[in-house]
Order: structure tokens, then C-alpha cells, then sequence
């Protein structure tokens, strides 16, 4: 039923990703009450995680190597908020992009921008130009508020830096952060997330690692949360088509048919486009073909099992990946650093670069054990396993025209990295979008 006056308004929300999680908890805040609903069985969406056999071990793994920072102040805060201390779930470590061959980078425990000058300062097997041409970069970006008169690739932003800088420092953010190569990337977004890191202060740029899987980090908190606030939550339930029913709307179900005064969408963008279509509203036509334009693009995890006491000198490292060559890894965590319970595994995060060279399951993991023995001289794993999410991100292409996150039909919404955003696809953009589109149909009158 939608709400009678003076009852709360009834909420669905369609998808218990980050966004969608973020939202019904905002959406309890202001007091509605909140139905959440997803065909997985599981929540988090494409964050969660995942059982997986590697050899004779079951361990319980991320669907893939995400990463935070200190700049992720709303995911942060919304952890605090659900009962979760986030210096007991995350591991905190200094910015730094180390290799195996000794090059690196990192920011120095200093309040900027002294901690980057420093940093630079400290900087190992950089040479001095490129350290110049590196800091009168960041300044200049500085001094233009992180902003482009027009936006055009990452690649053309970076056109006067040096080769060896590109190669090593901002290729790797770039794919780390857009999962895109430079040439593909939108610039203004790439200056969006610098400018909340390492534009930032120095706790804003530090490195955010879960120590347990990503559903114990957020997600259970939250259904934890939403469940004892009498909120309802339907897995292996998806939606199917959305209509008009009286003042509201109904949102059908496999099983059953729900009525809201607010619908929103946080889910991926084909389903999404398929709901908005069947509810047969001509002015929802832009929207649905703007993310029907939407392009995904995948990130794979390869993780690699060792003997008991093999381990790396530091948790994370950069690596000079080179796919055709067999080389596909761009970065490779010591997960048994950051969680005990996973001393021996190392994780590498290939992705859709990579990808596009290489799609073959064991073929990456394959790859992947023989580049960890090449750099840093470890002994064959004993046994891997892979994950890939086929459609881990949007690509954050040049101009990327995302739908607004209040749609022009009384009662529609959208959240999460399908909805407009200065940011690509992020678990801080998630919570933040979750949060916006709670926040505008909370302010909304009437259903």
C-alpha cells in the first residue's frame, strides 16, 4: 500500500549494492519505511564477498582487491554510524607506490602540502627532473582548483610528463582508480579523485585496506541495522517491471507485488533501463537511453596460495605489467598482512586493460604466478584461483552523460555509479550517491 496521510512513506529500493545499502539506511533515518530488494542471494552487490576453493583450502575472499582512502569520509562515517569502527576494520597506511625494484613514491606523515614535498624528497631511484616536473605538475593543478576547461582524456592531461612518470605513477592510478587506461579516461574525473587524495591532506591520501572481507566491513552492518529498524530485506527477489497504482507506483516482483511512494534504482544500468521502460512513461526516454549508452568493463583477481611463511617485504606493490608479454598484473597485495587468517595468499588485480589481451581463466593465473617469481623471485604457488567481475566498472570515458539521480516522474530515483557523479565507479561514490538520492526523496513532497 503507498503510505495514507500521516503513515511514513513506503520506500523500495531496487538493489543492495553500497548504494542501495546506503540509501535505505538514510531513507530509515528520515523516518520512511524502507523495503530493499535484490536478485542476488547475498548482499553488496559488486563489493561482497566471495567463498573460494584455492587447491585444498576454502577461504572466504573479496569478489575483488577495492581499495579506499582516507578521503572515503562518508563510507567512514556511515560505517561509524551502523556500530562498525573503521581503525578496527581497515588497515591505514601511508600513500605509497613501491615496485619491486625499488622504485618509489609515498607522502610523508607532514600536513600539506608538506607531506607530498617531502615525499618527493624521499623518493627513491626518481630521478630529480622527474621529481620537478612532478611537483610543478601538482602545483599547477592546484592553482586550476583540479579543473579542465573542457574535458578531454587523462593522456592529453598528462602529455608534458615525464615517460618513466606516466609509466609508473600515473598509468597505475589511473587504471586503479578508473579501471581505464589513460587514453580512454575522463580527465576531470581523474582530477575529481586526486584532488580528494592526494590534493587532499595526508590523512585524506592514506590507503584504507579491509582487514576482513567487504561484507563484514559495511553491508551486514547495515542489513543488521535496517532489519532491527523494522526495515524489510528480500534477496533472490528480482525486479521485474514497475506501474502505476493509484497515487504511487507497484513494483512486481517474481513472487509478489510491492506498493511505494518512492522507487529507487540502485542497481546496473540494463536492468535499470528495463524497469524505467516498462513503466511506460515517455518523459523517463532520455534517461533510459543514457544508460543504455553505459559501458562496463571487468576487473579480475587472481589469488595465488604459498607455503606457510612466504611472505612480501611490504603488503601492496606496483607492478610494470605487460600483458601481451605475459605480464598481466598491475598490482599485488599480501592479503595474509592485512587479514592473518590469509597468511600465504597473495591477491593480483588485473584489470580490463589487461583483460582485453588475456580472458582465459588459467591463462591469467598462470600469468600472474610466473610474474610474482619473476620480480620478486618467490617459488611456484602451490595452488590459485581467479574472480572476475564481468562488470566490475562503468568506463569513465571523455563526457560521460549520466541520468540525474531525481528522475522527472514523481517518485522515481537512481543511485549508485549508474547516476550522475563527478566520480566514476568508487565504493565512496556508491555511498555518497546512496546517500543523495535518499536525501532528495526525503525532501520530496508527496508521493
Amino acid at each position: 500500500m503507498t503510505a495514507r496521510s500521516g503513515d511514513p512513506a513506503h520506500w523500495v529500493i531496487v538493489g543492495a549494492g553500497w548504494s542501495g545499502l546506503a540509501c535505505a539506511v538514510e531513507a530509515v533515518r528520515h523516518g520512511a519505511a524502507v523495503t530493499l530488494v535484490d536478485a542476488a542471494p547475498t548482499i553488496g552487490g559488486r563489493a561482497r564477498r566471495v567463498d573460494l576453493r584455492i587447491g585444498d583450502q576454502d577461504v572466504t575472499v573479496d569478489n575483488g582487491q577495492h581499495l579506499l582512502f582516507g578521503a572515503c569520509t562518508e563510507t567512514t562515517a556511515l560505517m561509524r554510524r551502523l556500530g562498525v569502527d573503521p581503525d578496527q576494520a581497515l588497515l591505514s597506511q601511508r600513500f605509497t607506490i613501491q615496485y619491486p625494484d625499488g622504485w618509489r613514491l609515498g607522502a610523508a606523515g607532514l600536513p600539506a602540502p608538506l607531506h607530498l614535498a617531502l615525499g618527493l624528497a624521499r623518493a627513491r631511484r626518481m630521478p630529480w627532473r622527474d621529481r620537478l616536473e612532478l611537483a610543478a605538475w601538482v602545483a599547477r593543478q592546484r592553482r586550476n582548483r583540479w579543473q579542465v576547461p573542457e574535458d578531454g582524456p587523462v593522456a592529453a592531461l598528462l602529455a608534458n610528463q615525464p615517460e618513466a612518470l606516466v609509466r609508473r605513477l600515473w598509468r597505475p592510478l589511473c587504471i586503479a582508480a578508473m579501471n581505464a587506461e589513460p587514453a580512454q579516461a575522463s580527465s576531470q574525473m581523474f582530477l575529481n579523485l586526486l584532488r580528494l587524495t592526494l590534493g587532499a591532506t595526508e590523512p585524506d591520501s592514506r590507503l584504507l585496506l579491509t582487514r576482513r572481507d567487504l561484507s563484514a566491513t559495511m553491508p551486514e552492518a547495515a542489513r543488521r541495522y535496517l532489519e532491527q529498524a523494522g526495515a524489510t530485506v528480500l534477496l533472490r527477489q528480482p525486479a521485474i517491471a514497475l506501474e502505476r497504482s493509484g497515487r504511487g507506483w507497484s513494483v512486481v516482483l517474481r513472487e509478489q507485488r510491492l506498493q511505494a511512494d518512492r522507487v529507487v534504482l540502485a542497481v546496473p544500468a540494463e536492468p535499470a533501463a528495463r524497469l524505467l521502460e516498462s513503466a511506460s512513461v515517455e518523459v523517463l526516454g532520455p534517461a533510459i537511453a543514457a544508460l543504455r549508452s553505459l559501458q562496463y568493463e571487468p576487473i579480475a583477481t587472481v589469488y595465488l596460495r604459498y607455503p606457510n611463511g612466504t611472505h612480501l617485504p611490504q603488503p601492496v606493490y606496483a607492478l610494470l605489467d605487460e600483458p601481451a608479454q605475459g605480464r598481466p598484473g598491475q598490482w599485488v597485495f599480501d592479503r595474509g598482512q592485512i587479514d592473518p587468517a590469509h597468511r600465504g595468499i597473495f591477491s593480483v588485480v588485473i584489470g580490463a586493460p589487461a583483460l582485453r589481451v588475456e580472458s582465459d581463466r588459467g591463462a591469467l593465473c598462470a600469468a600472474a604466478d610466473r610474474q610474482l617469481s619473476t620480480e620478486f623471485g618467490l617459488p611456484p604457488s602451490i595452488a590459485q584461483n581467479i574472480v572476475i567481475e564481468r562488470r566490475a566498472t562503468l568506463l569513465p570515458s571523455v563526457g560521460l552523460r549520466r541520468p540525474p539521480p531525481r528522475l522527472p516522474v514523481d517518485g522515481f530515483y537512481l543511485a549508485g555509479d549508474i547516476a550522475e557523479s563527478p566520480f566514476p565507479s568508487t565504493l565512496e561514490g556508491s555511498v555518497r550517491s546512496g546517500l543523495e538520492a535518499a536525501r532528495l526523496a526525503a525532501s520530496d513532497v508527496g508521493p
